[in-house]
């Protein structure tokens, strides 16, 4: 698609008497005239029930706008750059969002049946050069898009690169999610019966308890997706691997056990071990878990499960994660100095800025005890160690074919 370049937005009173127009012409009013606002950009405006229905609206750029529970039925958002704004309860059915930058959007309860979400690139001509239209990003901006318990009932998602997107709770019935990259998506309780799931990528999401009756799953990737409650039986596949699924209890119920021993080893690290107690989950099924930024100095992982658990920037000098499985884990910028890694299954694992260098300690005497970080015999295939620290760290006979570092 290619179309000219335009002015910046224009004032406010320019606006209302567009979008005033726009009434009109909604309304088949002879005065009236269909909004075009082709590569205009907005900050920070408050458009709470605004009505753009069928607007041309293409490469507009809405950053940081408040379109809640606005109209946007048919609207042209082909190239559309809406960072950080929000669509909260917003009616945009059969709205056209190919191409269109959604990081930090919030969708939650929006209604967006059959709205086109496919790859688009828009193209603007520049003194008869044509070129990539400029989007701005806004610094600092939540990069996560969110849409809980929005309606996609037969949406256009094919090839769709939706992220870690919060889909919970979303209607997906009949919607086109095949080869769509839906890497680290909640779809807790997502409904997407008759979806089509052909060869998508859900590793790493979170599918508990969504309902899958007829929906096509041939290819689909579930590598690392917790599928608590999930019946797969009710989906259509010749061929589904499964082998490297987890299936772990997310009810508060359980979390609110898990976040008191937390709580109680925190106790125990901060008093020196005087008050609280040390976390020993020898043996326990944890994947999946949610462990980012918690103090776990010392804490026992020993011979667990914690397959696609999130340990990003913790506190974890000294840990034994002797002979745990943390396939498909995060510890991005996590502190691991000094822990016992040795004969871990670190398999697709992120260790990102993480430092796993050795721990120093002063003792009574006035000596320093150093501790190196163990990773002996360890399986990191295919780990992540980009910007990673890795001094003094006892890697004998750890495997490390394809890690990335």
């Amino acid at each position: 698609m290619e179309v000219a370049p335009r002015d910046p937005a224009p004032s406010d009173t320019a606006l209302r008497d567009i979008i005033l127009a726009h009434q009109r012409w909604l309304t088949s009013s002879k005065d009236g005239h269909r909004a075009d606002l082709t590569l205009r950009t907005f900050r920070h405006l408050d458009l709470k029930g605004i009505d753009l229905s069928r607007a041309k609206l293409t490469g507009i750029q809405l950053l940081r706008c408040d379109l809640t529970l606005a109209k946007l039925v048919e609207a042209d958002l082909f190239g559309a750059n809406l960072i950080g704004s929000d669509f909260v309860r917003a009616d945009c059915r059969r709205a056209d969002f190919r191409g269109a930058q959604l990081a930090g959007a919030d969708f939650t309860e929006a209604r967006l049946a059959h709205a086109d979400f496919r790859d688009g690139s828009l193209l603007v001509s520049f003194g008869g050069i044509v070129a990539p239209a400029d989007l701005r990003v806004e610094p600092g901006q939540d990069e996560n898009l969110t849409m809980k318990r929005a309606d996609l009932a037969g949406a256009k998602l094919h090839q769709a690169l939706i992220r870690r997107t919060d889909l919970s709770g979303a209607v997906l019935r009949q919607a086109d999610l095949s080869e769509a990259d839906l890497t680290g998506c909640l779809l807790k309780d997502a409904d997407l019966r008759g979806a089509n799931l052909m060869k998508c990528n859900l590793t790493g999401a979170l599918l508990n308890r969504a309902l899958l009756e007829g929906a096509q799953m041939g290819g689909a990737i579930l590598k690392d997706a917790n599928v608590f409650g999930v019946d797969f039986t009710k989906a259509v596949f010749d061929q589904l691997d499964i082998t490297d699924t987890i299936s772990v209890d997310d009810s508060l119920e359980a979390a609110a056990s898990l976040d008191a021993l937390i709580k109680a080893h925190e106790v125990w690290v901060e008093s020196s071990g005087a008050k609280g107690a040390r976390a020993d989950f020898t043996e326990k099924d944890l994947s999946g878990g949610n462990f980012s930024g918690r103090n776990l100095t010392g804490a026992v992982f020993a011979r667990t499960k914690l397959r696609a658990a999130k340990f990003d920037k913790a506190l974890l000098s000294l840990a034994n994660f002797s002979r745990a499985d943390v396939t498909g884990a995060s510890f991005a910028g996590a502190d691991l100095k000094g822990a016992d890694l040795g004969d871990l299954i670190a398999r697709r694992a992120s260790f990102r800025g993480a430092d796993l260098g050795q721990q120093s300690a002063v003792l009574p005497d006035g000596s320093v005890r150093q501790w190196p970080t163990r990773l002996s015999h360890a399986r990191l295939e295919e780990a992540d160690f980009t910007d990673a620290i890795l001094d003094g760290a006892l890697m004998e006979g750890a495997t490390v074919a394809r890690a990335m570092k």
